[in-house]
């Protein structure tokens, strides 16, 4: 992986799958790239301030992260779903707007 550092056309919130991390880039903004040239994720500050093994660190703490999420999500996903159709939903959304 390779970060490079580009020049920042939007003012969007961000986000670095590196760690996890949202962030508002400034006039630049650090851009991974696979080692094939592919456009991985833009970089957080905070991953840019730990340095290259801090990276590594966040970026395996992050991986620890996701492999337990995905496995809550598939017992989730074995058990029994219940759900209110959209239509409720916009329905009841529509009460709480109207209540406010």
């Amino acid at each position: 992986m390779k970060i490079k550092i580009e020049s920042n056309d939007f003012e969007e919130k961000s986000y670095c799958h590196l760690c996890g991390s949202a962030f508002h880039p400034a006039e630049v903004v650090a851009q991974a790239y696979k080692e094939s040239g592919e456009y991985i994720t833009n970089v957080c500050p905070q991953c840019i301030a730990v340095g290259e093994r801090g990276i590594r660190l966040r970026m395996r703490r992050r991986a620890e992260s996701l492999r337990a999420i995905a496995s809550e999500l598939e017992k989730l996903a074995a058990e029994e779903i219940e759900s209110p159709s959209l239509d409720r939903f916009k329905i009841i959304n529509q009460i709480a707007k109207a209540l406010r």
